[in-house]
């Protein structure tokens, strides 16, 4: 889930808005850059940390023009905050098979735990300009009834009770023995659930993981960063973090002109993922990672309206699609701003849901296989947004039910949002942050009915 910095800004052409995700201190600060620059950071002279001319509350700028491919800083590996590092990194290695949990993260939260309340750490110059936790608003922060009221149909909901889910299970079977077992370490506040949320949330919005050695080997666990989760979040970024041997670099991606703010990003990860775990979300166009799914049981109801598909048939072609691991009847078809993301799936069960009853017993007896010059024909279809046009035109009517359906799960019309939008000063980060998420999904949506309108 973590992968780099989180906080946002909402657009690089627009004027931002301001979020104090990090404390307003100038000692704070300056004690963090004198902690930098004693442990070999290296930071540019072309680069300064601080509050001016950043979209947030700190972020990074270049006072000189910065050419691509040059370091920015490093981050000593000595440096980065992990079980591996902490004070409390024996007590953890010893209890290692006893904190094995699903989200793999329990290590680093014990020792961000410790650390964040010893007034000795190593990182208490850094921890002291972390953010306030009642200004990291991500949504499991949020009542179930804002949850409800701002984020239906986002997929945030669903995400957000999941999680929310698994930390009380995690903190209650595998964290709290552990804090009691070493009560000499571990404060008060360490045994409160809420406490534990909050450091959930700080891994989970400005945590980093470094990519795996191999293709096929698990993804490893996050580790805290410091300096790097310093700088702001766009989807185009111009700066990104690269895992070196004895040292994390921040390398331009590209020119950087003098007065620029440097961004960083963290992967192709779509506004109701970004809103879930980080807090924030991008404006449309802004955020062209963006993504809305078509539920399955849209792209069934759409089907059931198909004068080809009476109740038996299409419970048959369900049941079929499923055993084929085609679809899952809780699933979804993802659509990108670029078309059907899920392509391949998307094609077969559409194909298989626009079969008359000859055409799809048939196609049942041969398990899903036919040589038919037809069909193969009809396997060269795309739904790329440029071609989505050039579908025959009941499946062109077919995908655009389906998107019309979807825009109809959100409490509101796209043109209602953009209006809402105009007053956008008068709404809280919660409001806007989560209209950027479902105009996002709705332009989306309407780029597909358009396409096959």
């Amino acid at each position: 889930m973590s992968a780099s910095i989180k906080r946002p800004a909402n657009s690089v052409e627009e004027n931002p808005i301001k979020l104090s995700t990090f404390k307003a201190n100038e000692h704070s600060l300056n004690k963090f850059k004198e902690w930098i620059t004693e442990n070999s950071f290296n930071l540019s002279p072309k680069v300064n940390v601080g509050n001016e001319g950043s979209c947030a509350q700190y972020g990074a700028v270049a006072l000189e023009d910065i050419e691509e491919g040059e370091c920015l800083f490093q981050i000593p590996r000595s440096c980065l905050l992990m079980p591996q590092t902490s004070t409390i990194s024996q007590q953890i290695q010893n209890d290692i098979d006893s904190l094995k949990s699903s989200s793999g993260w329990v290590p680093l939260l014990l020792a961000l735990m410790y650390e964040y309340n010893n007034p000795q750490s190593k990182w208490r110059p850094y921890l002291d300009l972390v953010p306030d936790f009642k200004q990291l608003d991500l949504p499991m922060f949020w009542t179930e009834t804002e949850r409800k009221s701002l984020l239906k149909s986002t997929g945030v909901i669903e995400a957000v009770d999941k999680d929310l889910k698994n930390i009380s299970t995690e903190f209650n079977d595998i964290v709290l023995p552990f804090v009691k077992k070493h009560s000499d370490l571990f404060g008060e506040c360490s045994l409160s659930l809420e406490f534990y949320k909050q450091m959930v949330a700080f891994v989970m919005a400005y945590s980093f993981t470094e990519p795996p050695d191999d293709e096929f080997d698990d993804s490893p666990p996050p580790m805290m960063v410091p300096m790097a989760d310093i700088l702001n979040h766009v989807a185009k970024n111009n700066a990104q973090l690269s895992f070196e041997t004895d040292a994390l670099k921040m390398v331009a991606t590209k020119t950087i002109k003098k007065g620029e703010e440097i961004y960083n990003t963290y992967g192709q990860l779509a506004n109701w993922q970004l809103l879930q775990m980080y807090g924030f979300a991008e404006q449309f166009p802004n955020n062209h990672y963006d993504t809305v799914d078509i539920p399955i049981s849209v792209v069934l109801e759409a089907a059931k309206e198909l004068p080809i598909n009476n109740e038996a048939l299409l419970k048959d072609k369900t049941n079929f699609l499923i055993d084929m691991e085609l679809m899952i009847r809780d699933g979804s078809f993802v659509v990108g701003v670029s078309g059907v993301l899920t392509e391949d799936e998307m094609y077969q069960v559409i194909r298989v849901l626009l079969m008359n009853e000859k055409e799809y017993k048939e196609h049942k007896e041969k398990d899903g296989w036919s040589e038919d010059e037809e069909e193969e024909e009809e396997e060269s279809l795309e739904f790329v947004l440029e071609a989505i046009e050039k579908l025959p035109e009941k499946w062109k009517k077919f995908l655009c039910s389906c998107a019309k359906k979807t825009q109809n799960l959100y409490q509101t019309t796209l043109e209602e949002e953009k209006s809402q939008l105009l007053k956008a000063q008068t709404l809280s980060s919660r409001q806007l942050y989560s209209m950027y998420t479902t105009q996002g999904q709705k332009q989306i949506l309407q780029q597909i009915v358009q396409a096959t309108s």
